[in-house]
């Protein structure tokens, strides 16, 4: 039995190498840290933060009555046509069966909506995408908590520099030892924040897959998520060092609802959710959509280690669909429900769209914009969200993958452009990250540069 295991542990540690299942793209999960990491003048809240009535999503792909091609050089029908085209041809080239896509950008001095969908939101029941239908966003959920965070931070309710055990308790973990220091009490919220806070990521960690698979019909505790990173200790003493991870933006959950005494998913609802005018946001356990319609998709070595899975076996017959591996076909309670703050949202494209940028249009003040954006030492990730360019100008990004999907989210302040994506398969190449530069470049073709 014990053999079995190892094994299973080296082919699925091996799988999630390459599928990145709990993490973003390359442009989201960063290495070294960039020449230049403090926010940009360009990024500060306009005066008018609200989003025009002429922003409600359309409910097809085709341009919203609004958007008609002006007699300017922008040329809508052309966008839409040659941004669905991108989107067919992205899933023709990496196999991915479905994707939702918003796009939110000025068209001749007026901002407006796009939503688009293209593919099979569920190979097996042959149901079309649509815009209308509900995909997880994964670790976008990150940002989010964080710009929460910031927001109890103008407040007053919390201190970035201030410790995590001065909200939750010295107890908030069992221990956190490395080379014979607990480093519990040290941690701070800036910390958890920005990925420098030493813990490991559970979505790459093979024990975590074999453990949960016994009980995927069992919803899972934040307090869980912390426990386990307790188990494995920190990679390094907190502030030293940069490491992605999801337990992080769970832990700034429970900070959340420590300093506000409200359910978390209350809090973000009140702060961004409803003052971005999106209304058909989830986050499991607290809540589900109304419908599951999309079915999340795995392929390759990821499919291979789950089909290993004990808990997987009595699913396996009816999860197979070709290539792929329909992962929600089995029990989804500790799926959905393990990333919470730091990765559990589930969503329609065009609200994700709306509260991304809303990050850089009113959700925050300026002071707390600049350390949304600014890096710490060790990567080009800010307090949730990667600092990146496009074309020169400003770029803040950030992916999600969770089994079955994979996600991106961009905005461009100076072009005052966000793009909002998810599809149903996880791994391919090329990654998420493609569709949205392609997205962009119909953008600067189109709209832009016409």
């Amino acid at each position: 039995m014990r053999t079995r295991t190892r094994f299973l542990a080296t082919v699925i540690a091996s799988a999630l190498a390459v599928a990145a299942c709990g993490g973003d793209d390359a442009a989201s999960e960063p290495t070294s840290a960039p020449a230049t990491t403090a926010a940009p003048e360009t990024t500060a809240a306009p005066e008018t933060t609200a989003a025009p009535e002429t922003t409600a999503a359309p409910e097809t792909t085709a341009a919203p009555e609004t958007t008609a091609a002006p007699e300017t050089a922008s040329d809508v029908d052309a966008f839409v046509a040659d941004t669905q085209d991108a989107i067919e041809a992205f899933l023709a080239d990496t196999g991915v069966p479905g994707a939702t896509v918003a796009v939110i950008a000025p068209v001749d001095g007026t901002l407006n909506e796009f939503t688009f969908s293209a593919g099979l939101s569920d190979v097996t029941g042959d149901v079309a995408a649509d815009p209308a239908h509900y995909y997880r966003f994964g670790s976008i959920t990150k940002p989010m908590t964080s710009v929460v965070v910031l927001r109890l931070v103008a407040e007053g309710l919390i201190d970035l520099n201030a410790t995590v055990a001065s909200y939750l308790g010295d107890d908030w973990i069992p221990s956190y030892e490395l080379d014979g220091v607990d480093y519990a009490g040290e941690v701070t919220i800036r910390q958890i924040l920005n990925h420098t806070d030493g813990f490991a990521e559970y979505a790459f960690d093979p024990g975590f897959y074999i453990m949960v698979s016994s009980r995927l019909d069992q919803e899972m505790a934040p307090q869980e998520i912390i426990n386990w990173a307790s188990g494995v200790g920190p990679l390094y003493a907190p502030g030293t060092d940069y490491a992605y991870n999801t337990v992080g933006h769970v832990v700034a959950g429970l900070v959340i609802e420590a300093v506000t005494g409200r359910d978390a998913l209350d809090v973000m609802t009140e702060q961004i959710f409803t003052p971005a005018d999106a209304t058909d946001v989830y986050l499991p356990p607290g809540t589900y959509p109304p419908d599951d319609l999309v079915a999340g998709h795995v392929a390759g070595e990821l499919k291979a280690a789950i089909d290993l899975l004990p808990g997987y076996q009595p699913y396996r017959e009816d999860s197979v669909v070709g290539d792929f591996y329909d992962v929600t076909v089995a029990p989804q309670a500790v799926t959905r429900t393990a990333g919470w703050t730091g990765g559990g949202l589930e969503a329609q494209a065009d609200d994700v769209a709306r509260i991304f940028r809303s990050f850089f249009h009113g959700a925050l003040g300026d002071a707390e914009l600049s350390e949304f954006v600014t890096t710490s030492d060790y990567s080009n990730y800010g307090l949730g969200i990667s600092v990146g360019e496009w074309e020169g100008e400003p770029r803040y990004s950030h992916g999600g993958g969770v089994p079955g999907f994979r996600s991106d989210a961009t905005h461009l302040p100076d072009s005052d452009i966000t793009i909002a994506l998810s599809t149903n398969l996880i791994p391919y190449e090329p990654d998420v990250s493609s569709l949205t530069d392609a997205i962009l470049d119909v953008i600067a073709a189109e709209l832009i540069g016409a």
